[in-house]
């Protein structure tokens, strides 16, 4: 008989905090977090896919004042505004191409004011050994991951010039593994981790946080299905919703700019905030020798 898998193997494996989550749990409680959201408009990249509809559905069920649902088709678009039924508005465009996401920012602002939050959940899955694929096919990833996380950025920026505004780009823990097939996936996730490091570091009006949304499980007919993920895919859709709620809180501040999982327990990250702020325990590294003066201390 075959060994079972441990569904938690792959999660487990990359815990800050000893407490895991892969559902919603009281510390993040979309009820409890309702008065953050009341005067505040989110734009939701990605909003027909699994966890963008997850997120949109959150904001609006806490009522927040305008839900902005993005992406490429404007028919599904539509679904998902009659199905969460908010305040809402449907902004369908190109999320790597400029004129469109400038006109999203304009049609938003045009209805409700602003645009306070940004949660960017579109994204792409090119699998493939380098040398399958096209140049521009593995280029997409970098397109989709990366170029359009920086033209979000910059309009959140250029559209909040005198007031702060929260950026949420949902990155992937598969930046920190190197698998064949996965070329594109993972380099381009790494550098829109990194970009968040520099985002939140240069747009002072910014609140820049980059989040693995875990391995989520598809649900409705939404969301992605790998059939070899299957086994770990646990994490609900709604925990993702309510932890980008969570990230409006002051005491949040500690995880900006850096790399944070939703499966992560929020009040452990709060009862050790100095250490992980003093140690950048939540940036990127270089490598893993201890590099200096004196060289790496070599075991032989």
């Amino acid at each position: 008989m075959a060994a079972q898998l441990d569904p938690n193997m792959l999660t487990s494996a990359f815990q800050l905090t000893k407490a895991l989550h892969r559902d919603v749990y009281p510390a993040i409680d979309p009820k409890k977090l309702a008065q953050l959201a009341s005067d505040k408009v989110i734009l939701v990249t990605g909003a027909g896919g699994g966890i963008g509809y997850a997120v949109a559905k959150t904001w609006t069920e806490v009522n927040a004042k305008g839900v902005v649902l993005v992406g490429r088709d404007a028919k599904k678009l539509s679904s998902v505004a009659a199905e969460v039924e908010g305040n809402t508005l449907v902004a369908a465009g190109d999320i790597t191409k400029e004129e469109d996401v400038k006109a999203i920012f304009e049609n938003a602002i045009a209805k409700f004011g602003t645009v306070d939050v940004v949660v960017n959940a579109a994204g792409i899955f090119n699998y493939g050994s380098i040398g399958e694929f096209e140049p521009s096919q593995w280029w997409a990833d970098f397109e989709i991951n990366v170029k359009a996380t920086y033209i979000l950025a910059q309009f959140l920026h250029n559209f909040n010039k005198d007031r702060t505004a929260t950026f949420i780009n949902l990155v992937s823990i598969g930046a920190s593994m190197t698998n064949s097939g996965l070329s594109s996936l993972t380099t381009s996730q790494l550098a829109a981790t990194k970009l968040g490091e520099h985002l939140d570091l240069e747009l002072s009006n910014l609140r820049v946080f980059s989040i693995h949304p875990g391995i989520v499980e598809a649900k409705a007919g939404r969301g992605a299905v790998v059939d070899a993920m299957t086994p770990f895919a646990k994490d609900q859709p709604e925990l993702t919703g309510a932890f980008t709620l969570y990230l409006l809180k002051p005491e949040a501040d500690v995880l900006r700019g850096g790399y944070v999982s939703v499966n992560w327990d929020v009040e452990e990250i709060r009862k050790h905030a100095e250490e992980i702020k003093e140690g950048k325990l939540l940036r990127l590294g270089h490598i893993n020798a201890k590099v200096g003066p004196d060289g790496h201390p070599w075991a032989q």
